[in-house]
């Protein structure tokens, strides 16, 4: 592992807390499980010596579903990984290697939880048809025993999920788990009529969740021609001009 990944996980920790405060002042009522982030980010020894990598355990937000809501009723589990760039790990902003993200929504209804939506984001960078960063829907079912463990549930949920077609890519932004809790929060915890302190919660931590920059930086097509200016998923394909 390189030499420097101590100050990679410090920069990683101090973005997470930066989320756990964020999210008690946008929302009170929320909760956000495990909280430590040693439970939360390991360090992946498999990887070359230049590069430090992460695999995100389950992360399980308790959040309404909309922000005006009195009361949570939403369980969205988030995995993964997270890798960055080496060798040189003290040069900012950091540089993003790959990622894969995997998370899962589930509404309670009293005793009852409907499994309502699951996603995964991945990294492709050559395979025919892939955008090189897409969204792509499939049952995360396997999510709720996060859930269940850390919210001291015993849910068997509905599944919404796996009836709705699996092979479409939707192409979109880079979508590691700091992305995804970036739209988590902006999804279910902000509207236009949220006070200026929750805005400002939010952008203080969508701030410091910016400690890094994504992987399009090292793709020839999307640094060249139209697409930096264009911004259309028309350029997300390998081999777009």
């Amino acid at each position: 592992m390189n030499r420097n990944a101590s100050l990679v996980q410090q920069q990683v920790h101090t973005a997470w807390d930066a989320v756990r405060t964020g999210l008690q002042k946008m929302y009170p009522s929320s909760d956000v499980r495990p909280s430590s982030g040693y439970d939360i980010f390991e360090f992946d020894h498999t990887v070359g010596d230049d590069d430090v990598k992460f695999n995100v355990r389950p992360i399980v937000f308790m959040l309404p579903e909309r922000a005006a809501h009195s009361s949570p009723s939403l369980y969205v589990a988030v995995k993964g990984w997270l890798s960055f760039e080496g060798p040189d790990l003290r040069s900012k902003p950091l540089r993003t290697r790959s990622f894969g993200t995997e998370v899962g929504y589930f509404r309670s209804k009293r005793e009852v939880v409907e499994h309502v939506y699951g996603a995964h984001y991945d990294l492709d960078e050559a395979k025919t048809g892939h955008p090189v960063f897409h969204a792509q829907i499939s049952p995360q079912m396997d999510l709720l025993a996060s859930v269940n463990e850390q919210f001291r549930r015993e849910w068997i949920a509905q599944d919404r999920v796996t009836p709705i077609l699996p092979n479409v890519r939707t192409p979109s932004a880079q979508m590691d788990v700091f992305s995804v809790i970036t739209q988590l929060c902006a999804d279910h915890l902000l509207t236009e009529t949220s006070s200026p302190e929750v805005k400002q919660a939010f952008e203080k931590m969508r701030t410091a969740t910016a400690f890094f920059v994504g992987a399009a930086h090292r793709m020839e097509y999307l640094n060249a021609n139209i697409a930096p200016h264009c911004y259309r998923s028309t350029h997300w394909y390998s081999g777009a001009a």
